[in-house]
């Protein structure tokens, strides 16, 4: 099915020439997934390790890709004496290496989740130690990578020793040298994206909160925020956990949802990682913009009902496709 939201008939693409893909993990991590019932805080309890992955959100977006038969470079930070952890998204033959190692050991993550309860609490550490002139170095990197039609995907939190200013510098790098940008961020790098031009902002609730200064007083109130966003941006991606999610350009939005039963929920980690990349994933293959979001939010809903992150069942997919509810705005 197409979705006509502009004229009858009409069918709505991004003309994205072709090019790379190229992620970037400033702030990288291991994410570990442990189950524990009843989960309590202030006592000791057995917990069972289900899953000890790589992991960050760019390193998300780069395993969704490659799930989806998408070639893409993966480069940004990564600790030296744990560089083996991330072997098996690198090992991929359509993901090319280009990360830079550094001294240090790359983050841990650590997801609690209660089966019991449908709870889950996240641990997060604060990352690597990143010199400015490991910094110079990525940019160095990048303007090597980058070129007319490459789509450059900074996702994720940024190192401490990583302001708003440097994030924009790297933004506006590879800007200048034609890429598209991607955004999903947050704190001073994010803020520091106000205004900007660029070609895709992915944000949550909290986030648009944060990028816009205040706290949206309602729903509506967020969409007009979105859209005002989408004026300067020429995407913007804003999901609403187990309520949907909703695009918008400078001329249309539309809504998606893909409703799951409470209990098929296993873990919620990467969710907004996996319909990030499987938009962009859509995108390349330049399909349907519409068309390609409902992609993204069966993939996005899939990805929830399995314990691991960031990862999902295709044929999951290919059911929950059938049941995505789309409204144009």
């Amino acid at each position: 099915m197409t979705f006509d939201l502009r004229r009858p008939g009409g069918i709505i693409h991004f003309v994205v020439a072709s090019g790379s893909i190229i992620t970037v993990s400033l702030n990288p991590a291991i994410d570990r997934l442990i189950e524990v019932e009843g989960f309590t805080l202030g006592i000791h309890q057995v917990g069972r390790e289900v899953r000890r992955v790589p992991g960050g959100k760019a390193v998300n977006v780069t395993r969704v890709l490659a799930a989806l038969d998408t070639p893409n470079i993966a480069t940004g930070f990564l600790g030296r004496e744990n560089r083996g952890a991330f072997q098996s998204v690198l090992i991929n033959p359509i993901v090319s290496d280009e990360f830079i190692l550094i001294p240090g050991l790359t983050r841990e993550n650590i997801t609690i989740a209660d089966p019991t309860g449908a709870r889950e609490t996240h641990i997060r550490e604060t990352g690597l130690a990143v010199s400015r002139e490991d910094c110079q170095h990525l940019r160095e990197k990048l303007e090597r990578l980058i070129g007319p039609g490459a789509i450059v995907v900074f996702s994720g939190s940024t190192p401490r020793d990583i302001g708003g200013t440097a994030f924009a510098e790297m933004v506006d790098l590879c800007a200048a040298g034609g890429a598209r940008v991607a955004v999903d961020t947050d704190g001073s790098a994010l803020r520091a994206m106000a205004g900007k031009k660029l070609w895709l902002l992915k944000c949550n609730t909290e986030e648009l909160a944060e990028l816009i200064g205040r706290k949206p007083v309602d729903l509506q109130d967020e969409l007009r925020a979105a859209k005002v966003i989408a004026s300067t941006v020429e995407v913007v991606l804003l999901t609403r956990g187990c309520e949907g999610a909703y695009l918008f350009t400078s001329e249309f939005g539309v809504y998606g949802n893909a409703p799951l039963d409470e209990a098929q929920v296993k873990n919620t980690v990467g969710c907004g990682d996996v319909l990030l990349g499987a938009f962009l994933a859509g995108i390349v293959r330049d399909r349907d913009i519409p068309e390609t979001f409902a992609d993204a939010i069966a993939a996005a809903a899939a990805s929830a009902c399995d314990l691991a992150t960031a990862e999902f069942d295709p044929e999951l997919v290919r059911e929950l496709r059938t049941k995505v509810e789309l409204k144009h705005l």
